[in-house]
């Protein structure tokens, strides 16, 4: 019988149940949401290139044209021009837009009958207008009919701008590299001209990495696993390309893990120029993940040291099976794809694996995080439980593997109407923190007390949830954005880093964006 003592009691409830979700609200993030905007027709590239003191700088492609944006600092739309490509009768191809020591370079190429040559240009921020022409920063000839292709990279503090031109020529075997690094002002700290011989099909999946000292390393994909590597010395395996001592020294580094498999693997470097590598592991004959692995590379003789691998611990297992996640019989965790490394404050290194399966659903699923103190030990481990459905058939234009989309996206700021990028997640790492938070998005019934999880599948039923984990590895979970009627879906996958507590995450729904702007207040 429903008494009033009952009553009394399911109120208080309730109200328990109201002053919790209060306190889950009431969070240290501001979020400010900018006015929307509509995609033009043919949109493919919506990209924020780079912010100073009240000013953020967007690169846009649509109607066949490349336009610069600038917005203020609640992201409002202050004025945009399109780039102007042509000098007569002459025409370049962008190559990318820069925000470099507080000036915006554009850097355009233009083929020629026998060579290719690079410029750039500086473009007024107020204006958003050239400030000069076009200045010729090098030329490349080409090799037996091959033209080079051409990779820019900043450091993570943003100090150092590094250019590759590369030409690969499979039929000799032989791959020819230039390489120019620049400071402030488009100072050359160095340049270099080199070429090496390489088997099979060489290096490939190049990622460049310049650091704070200038250093130049290149991790490549050497050796892809396969039915045929199970009978050779040779597994899967990499290479590390360095330059150190303004581009002096160049050393190289197969990466190959005795009687394991390399099941993923990243570079940084310290702003003592060391390089650190770090990755995934599986057992010789097992299709898992069974551990991790880390080294360091010394900047001046180039000796590797605090060489660690460590497999994951009874403790972590045995969290994952209580969160119901099979474990492979040779406690091998299955599908997890390593998608960030990032350098704290503290000197800690800290390791983020996703896992993702190739399906429809279940597709972006528990966040492994693990921290590696100065040695490379590993300090402590926390999983982040997550369950995303994704439609992964919709990638079939961009013939991109599922595991490197996130990253794909991250660096081009492609966008397409029909691919809905609301898995995965973002990351705050600021470059004065030691903590880190993760941001994804998350079913709203998930933060009912005591419910049973379930899947985020659809952005009308959902919440941006916030995970962040100190330097000691402690987790407190936050809910940063509530979705309500009419409004945009945020689309974490797609987000801007802004170095310090603060990311920029886009919201769209069909051709209808707008931009949130969350800080961590700690």
């Amino acid at each position: 019988m429903f008494t009033l003592n009952t009553f009394v009691k399911v109120w208080i409830l309730l109200l328990v149940g109201v002053a919790t979700q209060q306190i889950v609200t009431c969070q240290p993030f501001t979020v400010s949401v900018s006015k929307p905007d509509f995609n033009q027709g043919g949109t493919s590239v919506h990209k924020i290139i780079g912010h100073d003191t009240g000013s953020y700088y967007v690169l846009k492609h649509h109607s066949g044209q490349y336009y610069l944006e600038k917005l203020d600092g609640d992201l409002k739309f202050i004025r945009d021009e399109p780039i102007k490509l042509y000098e007569g009768l002459k025409t370049y191809d962008l190559d990318t837009v820069v925000h470099f020591h507080g000036t915006l370079y554009l850097f355009v190429s233009r083929r020629k009958f026998s060579e290719s040559v690079l410029y750039y240009q500086e473009i007024d921020k107020e204006t958003l207008l050239p400030v000069t022409g076009f200045v010729e920063l090098t030329s490349v000839r080409f090799i037996k009919g091959n033209w080079p292709d051409i990779y820019f990279a900043l450091s993570r503090q943003e100090t150092k701008l590094m250019i590759a031109c590369r030409i690969k020529l499979n039929w000799e075997k032989i791959q020819h590299n230039e390489f120019y690094v620049f400071d402030k002002g488009m100072e050359l700290l160095w340049k270099r001209k080199d070429f090496f011989d390489f088997s099979g099909q060489g290096p490939r999946k190049n990622y460049y990495l310049v650091d704070e000292q200038g250093n130049v390393s290149i991790l490549s994909l050497t050796k892809r696993e396969s039915i045929i590597s199970l009978f050779q010395d040779v597994k899967n395996s990499y290479t590390i390309h360095r330059y150190t001592q303004e581009g002096k020294a160049f050393r190289e580094y197969p990466l190959i893990l005795e009687n394991r498999y390399i099941r993923g693997v990243m570079i940084l470097g310290n702003e003592r120029g060391e390089l650190i590598c770090a990755g995934l592991y599986s057992e010789l004959f097992r299709a898992g993940v069974g551990g991790t692995f880390f080294f360091k590379i010394d900047p001046v003789d180039g000796i590797v040291y605090y060489n660690q691998s460590q497999a994951f611990s009874d403790e972590l297992l045995s969290h994952l099976r209580d969160i119901k996640e099979p474990i492979m019989a040779e406690e091998e965790l299955i599908e997890y794809r390593l998608t960030d490394l990032v350098l704290r404050k503290n000197g800690h290194i800290i390791l983020i694996a996703e896992q993702l399966f190739e399906q429809t659903y279940n597709t972006y699923n528990n966040l492994i995080v693990s921290c590696f103190d100065t040695t490379g030990h590993v300090y402590w481990t926390q999983v982040i439980p997550k369950q995303q459905d994704f439609d992964i058939r919709q990638l079939i234009r961009y013939e991109n593997e599922v595991g490197d989309y996130r990253r794909f996206v991250h660096e081009t700021g492609a966008i397409d109407d029909y691919i809905e990028n609301y898995c995965s997640y973002a990351l705050i790492a600021s470059l004065n923190e030691s903590a880190i938070t993760i941001l994804y998005n998350d079913n709203i019934k998930n933060l009912r007390p005591g419910a049973k999880q379930k899947s985020f599948n659809s952005p009308r039923r959902s919440y941006l949830a916030a995970v962040r984990i100190n330097e000691s590895g402690v987790l407190s979970r936050y809910e940063v954005w509530r979705w309500k009627r009419k409004a945009l879906y945020p689309v974490p996958m797609r987000y801007y880093d802004t170095l310090g507590e603060t990311v920029i995450i886009p919201a769209f729904k069909g051709r209808k964006y707008y931009y949130l702007k969350i800080t961590a207040n700690y």
